[in-house]
């Protein structure tokens, strides 16, 4: 469960997922209800995948006109339905969900298989949990909320996937992090890899308005990132003179321009400074491993910012609204957002990864919170259910990735080929982090953005981790009991 930056291209990919399965003009499309994707029709030519050494080894198969069904939440994301991540009806010009349809095409025909959903009504998991506990064998796969269906794996509702055959995690469509940092103990209950479009949606990266950049003579800093040499302080001198008082009341309010607004969006951002609040031992116990000097740092850089710069600004709404309005140099929050919030904006930008802590920080990591899948324990036939799972992914892979990275992303919404070239920097250090994923929506994995807090930011880490830390001993030893039962069951 340990960290692992990625060493492999895993392709700013599926950047900026949802949203651009869309319709082109940003329109939602209509979201599937329960029930099997339809055959293609005469009209609808089924565009053979490249040619590709990338082979996922699977045996030949027929499951007979076997009905594969994904559970998702019905509801929409970055504009476009949760389910059109990995599975859409049909083919409608835009080539992310013409891609999407066609990897969906590939696998239905290979495997004589249909791929259809069912779609639950929230995402609290009430509906989920009981369908699974009744032993109806509703869903093959599914997939909700990251947070929740964490919670839900804790239950006992999931299968170890590592019970499962034929799902090859040294094939590039299993990015190394998701492995390690959802495998505890030898077992992994959810899944985060190329079934699905939305890891590299929801993975943080730094915007930087580039009007604002030219008006201070600043040099957007390509060389430094790709040098290795981008740290949080030259991300701090760039942002801390950047203010004017746009309307002239003398007040800091949101009209005014800022060098970086931040809000609760800075969750997700702590890991990619190399805070990692729970850690796994050697043998497959849980520890606490914040109190130290780089979360210490961290925090003070963060404060110093923050509280005690002109061109900190700490507000109430998403800092993607202060940046898309040109009012902030600097930005942090999610790729999608360039698609949902970004594509219709005046303002021009790059795109840089978060930067590193300093220069002991060997790499840049790239915070994720991928909305992963799980198997529930009420699905049955482990081959079927592992040919399928592997043959979705490995087809994620070589066509919904390239339709994202290489036209979605790079010819039509990059600014620059250096934002191109960020953004593959960005797509090979991604990390979903456990801490974050199993916090159950608090403790140390929302450090950063407690501390922060619009109100009163404070640098008293050490006042904040004593005020906090038996609490969180406690849930960490309740989570090693969920793990040491569910692999003991």
């Amino acid at each position: 469960m340990k960290k692992r930056v990625l060493s492999i291209l895993l392709a700013a990919v599926m950047l900026l997922p949802m949203a651009a399965a869309c319709s082109e003009n940003g329109a939602e499309t209509d979201t599937p209800d329960t029930g099997l994707s339809p055959a293609p029709t005469a009209a609808e030519e089924v565009v053979e995948p490249e040619e590709t050494e990338l082979s996922d080894n699977l045996p030949a198969s027929d499951f007979e006109g076997y009905g594969f069904h994904v559970g998702a939440q019905d509801g929409v994301y970055y504009g476009c339905a949760m389910i059109e991540q990995v599975l859409v009806e049909e083919l409608n010009g835009d080539v992310v969900n013409d891609a999407v349809y066609n990897a969906n095409r590939a696998v239905e025909s290979r495997f004589n298989v249909q791929l259809g959903s069912v779609l639950f009504p929230d995402d609290s998991g009430a509906t989920v949990k009981a369908s699974i506990q009744a032993g109806d064998d509703v869903y093959d796969i599914l997939t909700m909320h990251d947070i929740t269906i964490a919670n839900l794996s804790l239950t006992g509702l999931f299968r170890d996937v590592n019970e499962i055959p034929h799902l090859d995690y040294t094939r590039p469509w299993w990015p190394s992090y998701s492995v390690d940092s959802l495998t505890v103990g030898g077992s992994m209950y959810l899944i985060s890899n190329y079934i699905s479009y939305m890891n590299l949606a929801m993975t943080r990266a730094v915007f930087i308005n580039k009007g604002i950049a030219e008006q201070y003579n600043y040099t957007i800093p390509y060389e430094k990132v790709k040098n290795g040499e981008w740290y949080l302080d030259d991300f701090i001198d760039m942002m801390q003179d950047v203010y004017l008082d746009v309307n002239g009341n003398g007040r800091r309010d949101d009209d005014d321009i800022y060098g970086f607004a931040a809000s609760s969006a800075l969750y997700a951002i702590q890991e990619s400074f190399g805070v990692e609040p729970v850690k796994e031992d050697e043998n497959g116990q849980l520890y606490l491993n914040i109190n130290n000097e780089t979360t210490v740092t961290l925090i003070e850089k963060f404060y110093h910012m923050m509280a005690e710069t002109e061109g900190g600004y700490l507000n109430n709404d998403e800092s993607i609204f202060t940046f898309a309005a040109g009012s902030a140099l600097f930005g942090m929050f999610d790729l999608g957002r360039v698609l949902s919030n970004l594509r219709d904006s005046e303002i021009t930008y790059g795109i840089l990864p978060i930067p590193k802590l300093n220069e002991l920080q060997e790499n840049y990591i790239s915070g994720s919170t991928d909305r992963p899948y799980a198997i529930p324990v009420t699905a049955q036939n482990d081959e079927r259910l592992g040919i399928i799972i592997e043959a979705m992914s490995a087809e994620g892979y070589k066509q919904v990735r390239p339709a994202f990275f290489e036209i979605a992303l790079k010819s039509k919404y990059a600014y620059d080929s250096e934002s191109a070239e960020m953004l593959e920097i960005i797509g090979n250090t991604i990390v979903l982090d456990f801490s974050y994923i199993y916090s159950n929506f608090g403790g140390f994995a929302w450090t950063l953005m407690n501390m922060m807090s619009v109100n009163n930011p404070s640098k008293d880490f050490a006042s904040y981790y004593a005020k906090n830390e038996k609490v969180q001993k406690k849930l960490l030893d309740k989570l090693q009991k969920s793990f040491d039962e569910m692999k003991n069951r």
